[in-house]
């Protein structure tokens, strides 16, 4: 891939475009996760407003309120979880790509 042993930043220029995309990884989880709790706040916000109106405290208007506002909080965990195990993982995986090559120029001369 080089004709003489790369130089740090010349491993860092190879290994850019990909660290550039996998950077919106974490971005990516931390909105899904402040998605996913405001979708809560307004599930838990709705069934509160709908047990004022009916002026009583009703299970079942409590209950489909919670439930919608776990949906949104089991969504948001699973776009959050995947996308930051991705982005730990492709990490990993450029900084010991880049520590062979450097590794295995440096043996060759």
């Amino acid at each position: 891939m080089f004709p003489k042993e790369p130089t740090e930043s010349e491993v860092e220029l190879f290994f850019s475009p990909l660290e550039r995309t996998i950077r919106w990884f974490p971005t990516i989880a931390s909105l899904s996760m402040l998605l996913g709790l405001l979708g809560t706040v307004i599930g838990i916000n709705s069934a509160f407003g709908a047990m004022e109106v009916q002026g009583k405290v009703s299970l079942e208007v409590l209950a489909g309120g919670i439930k919608d506002a776990l949906n949104t909080t089991i969504v948001g965990l699973l776009v959050a979880i995947p996308s930051l195990y991705f982005h730990r993982f492709a990490e990993n995986k450029i900084r010991y790509i880049s520590e062979l090559m450097v590794k295995d120029f440096s043996n060759q001369g």
